[in-house]
């Protein structure tokens, strides 16, 4: 029998869970290595990086935001549903926004006509052939389903521990090109 996605979900956000903040720092570290390399070979200062902001829990983002690699936005739904993405520089001013995750208060909107864009998801859950798991809002799918085709890759960062033998698929899921976790950059199949 297959585990449902909520099942799947509660047992990858318990794996997580189970980490210390010690080793959560320290794979974080690791994962903002190994990312900063990805990028190096696939981005220029002209790309535009879309890149959540981190709860407590997942892979820490912050030093993105800090060093950017090229033009770096960061997702704002303040008292919406749909997720679109400002500009941010040394003058953003960060607020708590929906599920008390910082925003930019303020920036440009990111345009999806300004240029190539690679996409950095946050992940419950993933499987080797780039299934993600969220939260379960859909906030990261709906708007994917939308802009999906204007985004040259979707990279997912991930704790090892949150890997699932398999994660069901529905046909709006859209899946990840590449997931970075503390021990490996994984390369998943296109279809």
């Amino acid at each position: 029998m297959t585990a449902s996605k909520s099942q799947l979900r509660t047992e990858a956000l318990f794996k997580r869970r189970a980490l210390s903040t010690d080793q959560r720092d320290r794979f974080s570290l690791e994962i903002e290595r190994l990312l900063f390399e990805h990028l190096k070979e696939s981005i220029t200062v002209d790309h535009h990086l879309l890149a959540y902001r981190a709860l407590a829990e997942e892979v820490d983002t912050a030093a993105l935001f800090k060093t950017p690699p090229c033009h770096i936005y960061a997702p704002h739904m303040h008292g919406s549903k749909d997720m679109h993405w400002l500009r941010v520089t040394e003058k953003t001013k960060w607020i708590s926004g929906r599920f008390a995750i910082l925003e930019p208060e303020n920036g440009a909107d990111w345009n999806h006509e300004d240029g190539s864009a690679i996409l950095l998801c946050p992940l419950v859950g993933f499987d080797r052939k780039g299934n993600r798991l969220g939260m379960g809002k859909g906030c990261f799918d709906r708007w994917l389903e939308r802009f999906q085709p204007r985004i040259d890759s979707i990279v997912g960062l991930a704790f090892s521990c949150q890997e699932l033998p398999s994660i069901p698929v529905e046909p709006h899921d859209i899946p990840l090109q590449t997931i970075i976790t503390e021990k490996e950059v994984i390369s998943c199949p296109t279809t």
